[in-house]
């Protein structure tokens, strides 16, 4: 099994000085832990604008893994807001650009979110009230590259499910609304 640095360069968010703080007319937008959820969805309209300087050499690019590094429960998702190109990932993110001849950025990201390699993240993590893994630590860890087709088939299969859960939870919230107009009729 291939390291993670054979498969993809890593690198570290942008690292603030302090606490974010918005920047009217900022030419980035700061994706912080409260943004996104584990399936990677995030509103852009909802990041805090800033100013960072070198702009290119810390925005996302569409297909990142993204990758968050701190906190309990340590989980990745593919990137893909390719109208944005000045999103920047807070420093306790990491962002993998895999190798594309050898992984596909959406297997990377689910294959990181699989218990085993979960397992492996615990095992090398330092920090009891917040754990954490470092970049050199994540790089020496082994992980499962089948053949690209495989790996195409499992990323269509996990967008698929994501997807799913999205229009779940919508036709959640529909059903709920139309429950609560329901009872609001009844009680005129």
């Amino acid at each position: 099994m291939p390291l993670i640095s054979d498969i993809a360069e890593v690198r570290m968010g942008y690292h603030f000085r302090g606490r974010v703080q918005e920047e009217p007319g900022g030419n980035a937008l700061v994706l912080q832990i409260r943004d996104v959820d584990e399936d990677g969805r995030f509103d852009p309209e909802a990041l805090t604008p800033m100013e960072i300087p070198n702009l290119p050499n810390h925005a996302l690019s569409a297909g990142d893994a993204v990758f968050l590094a701190r906190g309990a429960r340590r989980y990745a998702f593919l990137f893909d807001a390719v109208s944005h190109d000045n999103i920047v990932p807070a420093g306790y993110f990491m962002v993998l650009r895999a190798n594309h001849e050898r992984v596909r950025p959406g297997y990377l990201a689910w294959a990181i979110n699989q218990d085993r390699f979960q397992a492996l993240i615990d095992s090398v993590s330092a920090g009891t009230a917040v754990p954490q893994i470092t970049k050199s630590n994540l790089t020496r860890l082994s992980i499962d590259v089948p053949d690209l087709q495989t790996q195409d088939r499992i990323a269509a299969i996990d967008s698929l499910m994501k997807r799913e859960r999205t229009l779940m939870q919508h036709l959640t919230d529909r059903r709920s609304a139309l429950l609560r107009a329901a009872a609001r009729g009844a009680d005129d």
